[in-house]
């Protein structure tokens, strides 16, 4: 068992000697180098602080005492006060130099000792004054040696702590280690040679809950599963014995199967061959029918390939099937020219099959449907559909030219439903303006003829209350007149404005309620001649830089096709117009009815040219299909229609409050 081998190296490694003595040395190297650092940070810790205990403060302390006490010697020119101050300051044995300066930079008083090492010097200097004068100079210097000193006997304390601490680390873990690891790895080791020997009955117990127990309860596990895989192992070889014994069965009834395949194979109505791919493609059989297609013998062919038979009219063919199925292992329905015998002739087949691997052989099983029949109907139907491209090609040019005429004469029946619509509007107008207009008449020659009796009177004499009641009758015949002038005038304005939107199409600034007042303004002789009512619910400050000629025939066409077709019989009919804004951009109108609504089965169909539910009854087909292309060719927008049989129809017009430029419309 290899496994269990390599088990034993490792355990015969794990405890040798050199390995033990890395380890433990490892392990008390791992507590001193901490310990060493952290000592080291210690020690500089300690130092900076006694330096600056010993050495820095005292020195600005004296700094500041000699400063203050050498102004006045300085000024007074007492030396032996400066040597005083001076003396009692170099009682310190870490004072080494002290030098006090003139103004002039002259030495006053200067003390030092000699012999002093440089690099563990510390120096300060002070200016000196008197009254808040600058008299002089002060320079000290401290030495730090025996701080230094100091340090140098701590590091060696914290040395041979460490070496101690090292020590007693290592006896410690030699300890340690031994009664922890080498003890129990070698009872795993004496469990290793067991497995080793194939000794699995004896269990591997080592109670301890750590990685070296669970590594005897890995081994112990490994121990179980040996005896298991054994045991296993039995069980397969008989189990071996059995499957043995059924794939002999198997091969009986394989060769059973070959048999029935055969039979198969030659009593297949399609045509197949059998072939052997080895250095060459030699057949191996051919079936009954494949004899019967070609007109060859079976003793003639099976043994031979394709070329020497000559079955293959181009060899190309060959080279092709048998490269695709080489490299994608099947084909499909591959068209290619086989010769029958000689002098026989040549069959269009479609060529199938695919490679197969039989034991150590690899066969090449291939079916060959003959389609020479077909392919010669194909070619009649191709010839047939030629002629009838022909003929629907000139079919397709009457069709357009008839459409083309259609499409002319549908603009043509727009055109005069427009002209029809404004003829309207010019007769409803006349019809508005003869009763003002005969009024006014009426009134201009009553009142002529007052002022021609008032003339003849005043020669005869009159009196002042005839004349008081001819200002009266004046007065009254004028407003009369003047109110039936004004609104002429108005019809006359607003038939003016809507004749000149709906006769050119100029895009301007309007208010959309005043724009609809003035439609239906000019529509008030139609709806008088009903019993219907229309309601203009518009707020007053929606304003639209739009083209109103086409939106005013927009209105006019809806009111007409609900008079039309919403109301039947004496019914009092409502049409409610209302708008509102979308945001900054856009606008929402809505033409409502109470009428009669619109069938589920025409409401799809309503904005198509030419179709009404009223042919013969005055309606064209033409009105709300005009409606749709000015809504959504020149205004910009869309319309949207709802209906509900029996409880009116809503149209729903959403236009930019913007139009179109004039150019891009022109060019639409």
């Amino acid at each position: 068992m290899p496994i269990l081998n390599i088990r034993r190296q490792f355990f015969s490694h794990l405890w040798s000697p050199s390995l033990r003595r890395t380890l433990i040395f490892g392990a008390a190297l791992s507590i001193v180098v901490p310990a060493l650092v952290l000592g080291y940070f210690l020690v500089i810790d300690r130092f900076e602080r006694e330096l600056n205990l010993r050495v820095r403060v005292p020195m600005q302390q004296y700094a500041d005492v000699l400063a203050q006490g050498m102004g006045v010697a300085i000024w007074n020119f007492d030396q032996p006060v400066a040597l005083e101050l001076v003396d009692a300051v170099m009682r310190n044995p870490a004072v080494l130099r002290i030098v006090v300066l003139d103004d002039h930079g002259v030495p006053f008083v200067q003390k030092a000792v000699p012999h002093v090492s440089e690099a563990a010097v510390l120096r300060d200097s002070r200016p000196i004054y008197y009254a808040s004068r600058p008299v002089g100079q002060l320079s000290i210097e401290l030495s730090s040696e025996q701080v230094e000193k100091d340090l140098r006997t701590d590091l060696l304390k914290l040395g041979a702590a460490l070496i101690a601490q090292m020590f007693i680390s290592f006896i410690f873990i030699l300890v340690l280690f031994e009664r922890r690891m080498i003890q129990p790895l070698r009872a795993l080791e004496s469990g290793a040679v067991r497995l080793a020997r194939g000794e699995l009955d004896q269990v591997l117990e080592l109670e301890r809950k750590d990685e070296i127990g669970n590594l005897a309860q890995g081994l112990d596990k490994m121990r179980e599963d040996l005896r298991n895989l054994i045991a296993e192992r039995d069980i397969r070889n008989a189990a071996l014995e059995t499957e043995l014994a059924e794939r002999r069965r198997i091969e009986q009834e394989l060769r059973f199967s070959q048999d029935k395949f055969s039979a198969i194979f030659h009593a297949s109505p399609v045509a197949m061959t059998v072939s052997r791919q080895d250095n060459a493609v030699v057949l191996a059989d051919v079936n009954d029918a494949w004899l019967r297609q070609f007109g060859r013998s079976r003793e003639q062919s099976v043994g031979r390939d394709g070329i020497d038979l000559g079955f293959w009219q181009h060899q190309q063919d060959r080279s092709t099937v048998l490269d695709t199925i080489t490299s994608q292992g099947e084909i499909a329905r591959h068209p290619v020219w086989l010769c029958c015998a000689p002098p026989g002739e040549a069959l269009l087949c479609e060529v199938s099959g695919r490679s197969i691997a039989f034991a150590s052989e690899s066969l090449l099983i291939l079916a060959y449907v003959d389609i020479t029949a077909k392919q010669r109907y194909e070619h009649e139907l191709q010839d047939l559909n030629a002629t009838l491209e022909r003929r629907v090609a000139e079919r397709t040019q009457a069709l357009s030219r008839t459409l083309k005429e259609l499409q002319l004469t549908q603009r043509e029946l727009v055109r005069s439903e427009k002209m029809s619509a404004l003829g309207s509007l010019v007769a409803g107008i006349a019809h508005e303006l003869n009763t003002p207009i005969g009024n006014s008449l009426m009134i201009g020659s009553t009142l002529q003829d007052r002022s021609n009796e008032f003339a003849a009177s005043m020669g005869q004499g009159m009196r002042y209350s005839d004349l008081i009641d001819f200002v009266d009758q004046m007065r009254e015949g004028n407003d009369i007149l003047l109110r039936n002038l004004r609104k002429s005038a108005e019809l006359i304005a607003s038939f003016k404005q809507v004749a000149i939107d709906q006769s050119s199409d100029h895009r301007r600034l309007f208010n959309l309620r005043d724009m609809f007042s003035e439609v239906i303004l000019t529509l008030g002789p139609s709806i008088k001649q009903t019993r219907h009512i229309v309601a203009c619910q518009i707020p007053p400050d929606i304003e639209m830089e739009s083209y109103p000629g086409p939106l005013g025939q927009i209105i006019t066409n809806l009111i007409n096709n609900t008079f039309l077709h919403a109301f039947e019989g004496d019914t009092v009919g409502l049409v409610t117009i209302t708008a509102r804004s979308i945001g900054s951009d856009m606008v929402e109108i809505t033409v409502g009815d109470n009428g009669v609504g619109i069938s589920p089965a025409n409401l799809n169909r309503i904005f198509d040219p030419f179709f009404t539910t009223k042919l013969g009854h005055g309606g064209s087909g033409l009105g709300l299909h005009i409606v749709y292309n000015l809504v959504t060719s020149i205004l910009g927008g869309s319309i949207a229609v709802d209906s509900i049989a029996g409880q009116g129809t809503r149209f729903t017009l959403c236009l930019p409050v913007v139009g179109m430029a004039e150019s891009l419309l022109s060019t639409a």
